[in-house]
């Protein structure tokens, strides 16, 4: 219980020390409470309170310390061209321009400090322990696309490098003991790709050596919302997975055995990249281990504890890192309420039943324990929460544990002799495809996940956690679950019904869907559903797939696509992996785009109807009218072949140009076709050059909505087009700083 209470008290300082934007407080607030501390102490009072106030006080200071002693070397090099030393600590992994590269670098005869190195794909062969110099300009590794963000610095990283002129590497020679571990994972990775194809082994990347960055965003998301992304998360799950597989041969209460377990679990450790929740997982284990050499019961809560301050104290802004505090939080609940419901429940299975009854009650009561701490943190950090994870861990727990364990055989088979590797594989790929088929299946079900931000969902989340605190804490004689549970299925259903009639209740509904720099746009009218556009810097597809899902719906009627730019389409594969699509209306432009041809093949593969606008058509959308206006003749830039969108109801219209120039927008008011509108979402997410002064004069919006990404690299919205909207009346709302914007007609 000390340990317990010192942690909690010096995790909860740290977390107000990172967090608040102040960070001059720290040292005055550590000196404060370490005096009140040890007037406590003199006093002998509040023993327990006293142990928090303790581990406050000294993860304030230590914070401050941290930051002089480890930042101020990298805070010395910010915003700084310099002659850069550079040791490649981990795998070059690609970017939209090169690649990134993991370092600890600096100046020639300065300290070195844990950094992220941009280069060309001429740099995508090095290794760890390779060597690199050349000169570099610095900046703060305090920002994530745009936005301030503990991320990097959660994971140690203070500085990001970009490399110009002639950049000199040498190579590792030799063998490096401090590098082994790492390149291992390397060559596990260089076996899978012999033994497995390419969808399995990216997969497998993760499963086995922590390796997340070929795994695609369409195959993550599908695991996050059916509540399995934790699988491809190395973790306590995967700790498990491999002592449960050593154990086999060794025996822990063996000497020789356990040195070889701690061996073990330090070597994964290190291979898997020593992510904050890998370290907190192995520490765990081996305390687990050490407690059986030793005939004692490890208590889980304190061995836990110890795992959280050991992260903290070697670098305290982790406890920022999102897969700490779940992994950290996850592993509380299980502690905390998942064994101990699970003993209950299995109290009132008859003892012949309990056999086959075990693994079901267990994983059920472990999944839900997890969640019960886990749930917050997904729609803080996610936006949502899935519905599916006590079913999903129960249906693809026995896939997994036969995929790692089955994984890590065919690997070690196949660096001996290949073929053998290659029997193995054979056989793992069974459970795998089960797996991964589970989860492309289940993320297609509506209400999968819910999201959160706001509405009746994240009502109900609220009134579950009610009746969870009073089940928990009411002082009941006999508590009895059915009525509580029996409350809160009620309440979902209640949730979903009002979610879908607060839809069907208007006429159309129009909502800008927050996807970063780029535009997607759903329209609902009596039932029917149509997408504009699918693009985006934020998981377009799935947003739009999310959205549509959280009412219920499984199926989109028509997907009209401007152009084929990432921005604008990049997210049509995953929408069409989770959700059916009847047609896709698109311009007959740009054959060559990549894009469109995937789309093409895509839409051909799964029987959608490609209708190609050649001339303005007319669509009727439920109670609403569709006009579809090909690109004007002549036009020969991707952004001027954009197909126009004019959507109305009862006199009321809202007008899509997707990222029409200026001239273009010309041309279009030109020929007639445009009423006095209403809503206009503004073309090219706000650039200077659209939503023009001629459009504003012909169309008349009395609200303009731009869909933009915040603090995005070319200045969108442009003050200009800020102004001009202003000046002609129209009301303007912005997804970088609103998030999604819905608009409902009657």
């Amino acid at each position: 219980m000390t340990l317990t209470l010192f942690t909690g008290g010096f995790a909860a300082a740290l977390l107000l020390g990172v967090y608040l934007p102040w960070a001059g407080w720290s040292l005055p607030g550590g000196l404060v409470l370490l005096g009140l501390w040890l007037v406590l102490r003199l006093a002998k009072r509040l023993t327990r309170p006293r142990r928090v106030i303790l581990g406050a006080a000294l993860a304030l200071l230590w914070l401050t310390a941290f930051g002089a002693v480890f930042h101020a070397p990298a805070q010395a090099m910010e915003n700084r061209t310099i002659r850069l030393q550079a040791v490649v600590t981990g795998w070059p992994e690609e970017t939209s321009y090169g690649v990134s590269v993991p370092v600890r670098a600096g100046e020639e005869d300065g300290r070195k400090v844990k950094a992220l190195f941009y280069g060309g794909e001429d740099l995508s062969g090095l290794r760890p322990g390779d060597t690199l110099s050349c000169v570099a300009y610095c900046t703060p590794a305090d920002q994530v696309r745009g936005e301030e963000s503990l991320y990097y610095a959660s994971r140690g990283i203070l500085l990001k490098l970009q490399g110009y002129g002639e950049i000199t590497v040498t190579p590792l020679e030799g063998f490096s003991l401090r590098y082994a571990p790492i390149r291992l994972a390397g060559a596990i990775r260089g076996v899978i790709d012999r033994l497995y194809p390419q969808d399995q082994a990216s997969f497998l990347y993760a499963l086995l050596t922590g390796d997340r960055s070929h795994l695609d965003g369409t195959t993550q998301n599908q695991l996050n919302r059916v509540g399995l992304g934790h699988v491809a998360v190395i973790s306590g799950l995967h700790v498990s997975y491999l002592l449960g597989l050593l154990s086999l041969v060794l025996k822990p209460r063996r000497k020789g055995s356990l040195a070889v377990l701690l061996l073990s679990l330090v070597l994964f450790c290190l291979m898997t990249g020593s992510a904050p929740g890998t370290v907190r997982a192995s520490i765990l284990g081996g305390v687990v281990l050490a407690g059986r050499y030793l005939g004692r019961d490890s208590h889980p809560m304190a061995s836990l504890s110890l795992g959280l301050l050991v992260l903290l104290a070697v670098n305290p802004y982790a406890i920022a890192n999102a897969g700490l505090q779940f992994s950290f939080l996850a592993t509380a609940g299980i502690f905390l309420l998942g064994r101990s419901w699970g003993r209950r429940w299995m109290q009132k299975v008859p003892r012949r039943h309990r056999r086959w009854a075990a693994p079901l009650l267990n994983v059920t009561a472990v999944s839900l324990g997890a969640m019960v701490f886990t749930l917050p943190l997904s729609a803080w950090y996610f936006g949502r929460f899935s519905l599916l994870a006590p079913l999903s861990n129960l249906l693809t727990g026995w896939a997994v544990s036969l995929t790692f364990a089955g994984g890590m055989l065919s690997v070690l088979a196949g660096a001996i002799w290949l073929p053998l590797g290659r029997v193995l594989a054979a056989a793992v790929g069974l459970p795998l495809k089960v797996f991964l088929g589970y989860a492309a299946a289940a993320s297609r079900i509506p209400l999968a996940a819910l999201t959160t931000d706001g509405g009746y969902y994240a009502l109900w989340a609220v009134f579950v956690y009610v009746i969870l605190c009073l089940y928990l804490f009411v002082p009941v004689k006999e508590k009895r679950p059915v009525l509580p549970v029996c409350a809160c299925v009620v309440t979902l259903c209640l949730s979903v019904l009002l979610t879908a009639q607060g839809v069907q209740r208007t006429g159309l509904t129009v909502t800008v869907l927050d996807v970063g720099q780029g535009q997607s746009v759903a329209l609902l009218s009596q039932g029917a559903t149509a997408l504009v556009d699918c693009g985006g810097s934020a998981d377009p597809g799935d947003t739009a797939a999310t959205y549509l899902q959280s009412l219920g719906r499984s199926r989109l009627d028509l997907l009209v696509l401007t152009h084929f730019h990432e921005d604008h389409a990049g997210g049509v594969p995953e929408l069409l992996a989770r959700v059916e699509v009847g047609t896709i209306a698109l311009p007959d432009v740009d054959p060559d785009s990549a894009l469109r041809q995937e789309i093409e093949t895509l839409a051909q593969e799964k029987g959608i109807e490609l209708c190609y606008i050649r001339q303005t058509s007319q669509v009727t959308l439920g109670g609403a009218e569709l006009t579809l206006i090909p690109p004007l003749e002549g036009s020969k830039e991707t952004n001027e072949q954009c197909l126009v969108l004019l959507c109305a109801r009862n006199g009321w219209e809202a007008l899509f140009t997707g990222d029409l120039p200026t001239p273009e927008e010309q041309r279009l008011a030109a020929r007639g076709l445009l009423p006095d509108g209403e809503l206009l979402v503004a073309g090219h997410h706000g650039s200077q050059y659209a939503t023009s002064q001629a459009l504003l004069e012909t169309f008349t919006p009395e609200t303009a909505v731009i869909s933009v990404g915040k603090n995005n690299s070319y200045g969108h919205p442009a003050q200009a087009v800020l102004d001009r909207l202003a000046a002609a009346g129209a009301s303007v709302y912005r997804t970088d700083q609103m998030g999604t914007v819905t608009i409902s007609i009657e």
